[in-house]
């Protein structure tokens, strides 16, 4: 794999287009935290925006209000025993990155830790938080993003070599290893006359 290179704020949105599980980091004061989160979506390009859900119950919650920041950290299906566990359980119990494996390392714009392990990171501010039943929506304004020069350029390249995780129930995941390119019936036409042309 490659080194992460810093990319455009409103690249966050193609990170999430597959919809990966991803580690959320927070901090407030001395306490650093890590969770699994599946309920992420980018909200908008333009200022560049994402909406992350969270159970007031979780420590998570309490740091993500009290210190206003996260990261969506993105890792591959290799993590999948970090990804679970961080899911279940509590950082007010226990060091979930020591439990996990996990290495926190210094952002690029924020106090908040990114993981050596990530691929890809979302360094997010809080811009509002929203009570829409359970779980609340705090909405992040994209603050930095870096990726993996090798796996992302403006979408994911090669996730046949490093699928990331989706989380289907439980403790079912999947991963998505293959990339499709869709075509309209009026390309397909254009490319087999291009291609006989070429063959003449």
């Amino acid at each position: 794999m490659g080194r992460k290179e810093r990319r455009e704020p409103r690249l966050a949105a193609r990170l999430l287009e597959p919809g990966p599980v991803v580690l959320v980091t927070t901090h407030y004061r001395a306490q650093p935290n890590v969770m699994t989160a599946a309920w992420v979506i980018p909200l908008s390009l333009e200022p560049p925006r994402i909406g992350l859900a969270v159970h007031p119950s979780r420590l998570t919650h309490e740091l993500l209000t009290k210190g206003e920041f996260f990261t969506l950290n993105i890792v591959t299906i290799e993590y999948l025993p970090a990804l679970h566990l961080c899911g279940l359980l509590s950082g007010r119990d226990t060091d979930k990155f020591t439990r996990a494996q996990l290495h926190p390392t210094d952002a690029l714009e924020t106090d908040v830790p990114v993981l050596e392990e990530a691929i890809a990171q979302i360094e997010c501010g809080l811009a509002a938080r929203l009570s829409l039943g359970d779980h609340d929506l705090f909405v992040g304004e994209v603050l930095a993003v870096a990726a993996d020069s090798e796996l992302f350029g403006d979408r994911w390249l090669h996730l046949e070599e490093a699928p990331l995780a989706h989380h289907v129930g439980g403790e079912w995941y999947a991963a998505l290893a293959r990339v499709y390119r869709a075509r309209l019936p009026d390309e397909e036409e254009t490319e087999a006359e291009d291609h006989e042309a070429s063959g003449r």
